[in-house]
């Protein structure tokens, strides 16, 4: 699940952004989020999460959320 956070203000660092969308996250889903899209013109680097540019986010949009975990596979059983 993602949460869309829009800040335009010219005169906030793009981290200070972040983070304020990581509490509104918190807030409403009641989890820590471990993963925000940028716009690749905003790529910075944010204390406790991962900041990923993606082409398909607008500038001034940060989408935060959690990345799911890849699928553990279960061990192969050997044939006897």
């Amino acid at each position: 699940m993602f949460l869309l956070w829009y800040d335009d203000t010219k005169k906030k660092p793009v981290e200070e952004k972040i983070l304020e969308g990581i509490e509104r996250y918190i807030e409403r889903f009641g989890e820590t989020p471990n993963l925000c899209l940028v716009n690749p013109s905003q790529t910075v680097q944010a204390q406790g999460i991962i900041v990923r540019p993606t082409t398909y986010v607008r500038p001034n949009n940060y989408w935060i959320g959690i990345e799911a975990e890849e699928p553990k596979q279960a061990p192969r059983r050997r044939a006897a």
